[in-house]
């Protein structure tokens, strides 16, 4: 039996064990007693808009169809207290905002009574002769590369005009007789009710004009609530969990076992990402609900797109439990980290359908599987291969110091973070070419996130914003390396080592971000963000940019110490900018 079980099973049911008995059973209790008071109220048919409105009417005819109603509240004639009176053919309101809603909630009684009269023939082809067939139109990016907007704005001017042909097809939305040859229209009132009661996230195909409702907006919000909710949760126990050991010294049992770090750090996270799957899990399914193989397949890649997400969020987690130095500052942490991976997995969804910038999260692929069914192998590569790389490299991290003197101290966030990269550097396949490498997913997640943040401001500022900004990530990345072997003196340090660690590190900047770039940068490279990721094919100058600007950092710092590391960084960054500016000048001043 593998180490990192024993730790997990000790795990589960210690953390199992955190609410007593008595807890338990007063838990238990309280979802029994809301489960039969819910019960209860259903049986009684009482709801919380029961007689909200009021309306005055002599006709018996439309008070029988409007006490149909659960929220009105039918009156004599003569009250002058009625939200709604209504004389023979005409509705007087009583001036107030409630009358105002009032009359719209009664207009649609009298619609929904019209609905049940037409029904009750069971005449489908007299009873609702019009018929409006949904049409969705892909929208002009104007985000886009000017070529590419270009091709864009044509190709949707030749759709427009396909579309205008005289059928009464325009604008997504078409209004036709009987016969059509997009949607198969129903053929009795059992159809007809299946049509109108469609799910909560289901598109109309086809529907009657008084029956027609228009999309949810923004349907990948309620989608990021429902699959992030579970994951926040469960890894606010996870995080809790280690900080209790951490703060209580019970780790150091495991520490002093026969037990390696990776194991320790697999045992204790297993339990809690199980747990989370299986929530994750019932929701896919729940959202989906399988009734052939191809809708299980749906739901099964549902949850694969979802795993890097969550986890991403334990990976930060834990991360942010071994970094801090109390519980309150975990809370921060956790509170921080939740914030931009919440921002990064939200913002971009809510373009989804609308900008190719959407497919930068993986909830935009959860909507296209639902919509459409499946996905592209390349788009969730984009969306997801960050995740995985950047969990995999903080938990590999993590573990490096998942020790006694990292675990039971007070160092600072910095301190810890630096011990981090001293372990790495300091294993025989350790080196600052390397660790360039390693650190491109965090540099692509940072920019990726930049364009979350940019996304609406206007053009041409948002695109000179990421340049800069985008210089400035690069730069900590690649020189980070080499300031840890100047001030941990890992190396002896001279001119000469000084400019082979920069021309490693540059080096193998370049070499993992052309790898990234090849990999992943497909679904927005025409975007002028994409450029601005990117910077054109070409090779020897930006190897040389690279080379040139951690130069700058590494004999700035060799020069006059590691407390001058921030000056020469920024200079750095300001030569870079420069450069990215001048091969974006015909996209910002063209």
């Amino acid at each position: 039996m593998p180490s990192w079980y024993t730790v997990a099973k000790w795990e589960f049911f210690r953390s199992g064990m955190k609410f007593s008995r008595r807890s338990v059973l007063a838990i238990l209790f309280t979802l029994l007693l809301l489960a039969v008071v819910s019960y209860a109220v259903s049986l009684t048919g009482m709801n919380l808009d029961q007689k909200i409105y009021s309306v005055a009417s002599s006709s018996p005819e439309l008070n029988t169809i409007i006490a149909s109603d659960d929220r009105f509240d039918v009156l004599p004639a003569d009250s002058q207290d009625a939200d709604i009176a209504i004389a023979e053919d005409r509705a007087y309101l009583s001036g107030t905002k409630k009358s105002i809603a009032a009359a719209d909630a009664l207009e649609k009684v009298f619609i929904n009574y019209r609905e049940i009269v037409l029904s009750s023939y069971n005449d489908i082809n007299n009873s609702h002769p019009v018929w409006v067939t949904i049409h969705d139109l892909d929208r002009p990016e104007s985000f886009q590369v000017l070529g590419s907007a270009m091709k864009k704005d044509d190709q949707l001017s030749d759709t427009e005009n396909e579309n205008a042909d005289g059928t009464g097809e325009y604008k997504g939305i078409s209004a036709t007789g009987k016969r059509t040859s997009h949607t198969i229209l129903p053929e009795d009132m059992e159809d007809l009710e299946n049509a109108n009661s469609k799910a909560l996230f289901e598109r109309q195909t086809i529907a009657t004009p008084s029956n027609f409702t228009p999309p949810i907006p923004f349907t990948a919000i309620l989608y990021s609530f429902l699959f992030i909710f579970p994951i926040y949760f469960v890894s606010q126990f996870y995080s809790s969990s280690i900080m209790e050991e951490r703060t209580n010294r019970r780790c150091e049992l495991l520490l002093v076992a026969p037990l390696r770090s990776r194991d320790i750090v697999i045992g204790k996270s297993m339990p809690y990402i199980l747990v989370a799957m299986l929530l994750l899990s019932v929701i896919s399914f729940y959202i989906e609900r399988p009734s052939d193989m191809q809708e299980l397949k749906t739901s099964l890649a549902m949850i694969t797109v979802i795993f890097p997400v969550l986890l991403l969020f334990f990976s930060l987690s834990f991360i942010a439990a071994i970094f801090s130095r109390s519980f309150k500052e975990l809370t921060f942490a956790m509170v921080f980290f939740s914030v931009i991976v919440s921002g990064y997995v939200f913002f971009p969804a809510m373009f989804a359908n609308v900008h190719t910038v959407s497919s930068i999260s993986p909830m935009t692929l959860i909507v296209n599987l639902i919509e459409e069914g499946e996905i592209s192998f390349g788009t969730y590569i984009f969306s997801t291969l960050p995740f995985y790389l950047v969990a995999l490299s903080l938990y590999g991290f993590g573990t490096a110091i998942f020790r006694e003197e990292d675990l039971f101290s007070q160092k600072t966030i910095p301190e810890k973070a630096m011990d981090c990269l001293e372990i790495f550097l300091s294993t025989p396949m350790g080196s600052v070419f390397t660790l360039s490498i390693i650190f491109i997913p965090f540099v692509y997640m940072a920019q990726l996130m930049l364009i979350v943040m940019l996304f609406n401001l206007p053009l041409p500022y948002s695109i000179i914003a990421m340049i800069i900004l985008s210089a400035f990530v690069e730069e900590i990345a690649k020189s980070i390396g080499v300031y840890t072997i100047m001030k941990r003196g890992l190396k002896p340090f001279s001119l000469k080592t000084a400019g082979m660690l920069a021309l490693l590190a540059g080096g193998g900047f370049f070499f993992g971000e052309k790898l990234v770039s090849v990999i992943t940068l497909a679904p927005i490279a025409s975007s002028a963000f994409g450029s601005v990721m990117t910077m054109g094919a070409m090779l020897l100058i930006p190897l040389l940019l690279h080379v040139t600007t951690t130069t700058i950092t590494s004999l700035g710092v060799y020069f006059t110490g590691h407390r001058y590391y921030i000056f020469f960084l920024l200079v750095a960054t300001a030569i870079h900018t420069m450069y990215n500016t001048y091969l974006l000048r015909g996209l910002l001043f063209g």
